[in-house]
């Protein structure tokens, strides 16, 4: 057992307004908790199950929100433990902590890590935070969950090397790709042959494989060596494609 000190929680967190959040609280008042996940070293483990995480010690960011201009410290945290990389990493080990619902903010990870880069996304990535209540799972490629708050050694569980609990989905990412391919599947016919045909076509483009395209039979074929295969394929009227007339 660890000397654990400062074990009262920070709460640094501006909270969104509550007629947003009207169901945070059940009908009893009871304030409704989640879970998310949190990768931490391997040699901190035992740390951090006897002391909690602070969060002015563990905090990756100050980050401002749609409900805040002054940036507050965060931990940021995950929706599914397979959606950060280091869940390979025998050097570090998940975490799930249970945390009042108040102070988690599902964030798109994607657009953060280009705002480094782009500042004009800045502005972008805080207008697209949801209060994680209001957060529809598949909405974002990469989410992330900014934890506004310390937590308690009571609410923090390791999490086994097998993920030792039922997961409903593979990943945040590979629900986001099948959502975006059943909308698109939906609104357009054939919308397959015109992911196979750009496919093809940028292989093609790269030199990877070889091609001919007829534009008098909008018809294609490309030539997969390693298959031994002649693959034909229509090429499609892009203009009934097109996202900004749909």
């Amino acid at each position: 057992m660890h000397a654990c000190t400062g074990e009262i929680p920070e709460k640094a967190f501006d909270k969104p307004d509550l007629r947003e959040l009207d169901d945070h609280r059940d009908g009893g008042g009871t304030e409704f908790m989640a879970v998310v996940y949190f990768y931490i070293p391997s040699d901190k483990l035992e740390d951090v199950t006897d002391c909690g995480i602070k969060l002015s010690e563990w905090k990756d960011r100050d980050q401002a929100t749609r409900w805040s201009s002054i940036p507050k410290p965060c931990l940021c945290a995950f929706l599914h433990p397979l959606d950060d990389r280091r869940h390979q990493d025998p050097s570090y080990r998940c975490v799930k902590l249970d945390i009042p619902v108040e102070y988690l903010v599902v964030a798109n990870r994607d657009l953060y890590r280009l705002s480094l880069e782009y500042s004009d996304i800045e502005q972008i990535y805080i207008d697209t935070m949801v209060p994680l209540q209001r957060y529809i799972f598949g909405s974002f490629r990469r989410p992330e969950c900014l934890v506004f708050t310390t937590v308690l050694s009571e609410q923090i569980k390791p999490l086994g090397r097998g993920l030792d609990e039922p997961i409903l989905y593979e990943s945040s990412e590979t629900l986001y790709v099948n959502n975006l391919l059943e909308k698109y599947n939906d609104r357009y016919d054939d919308f397959n042959q015109v992911l196979l045909y750009s496919f093809l076509t940028l292989q093609q483009q790269k030199g990877f494989i070889d091609g001919l395209h007829s534009t008098d039979e909008r018809l294609a074929v490309f030539f997969d060596s390693e298959e031994k295969q002649h693959i034909t394929v229509p090429i499609p009227d892009i203009e009934k494609y097109r996202i900004d007339q749909t």
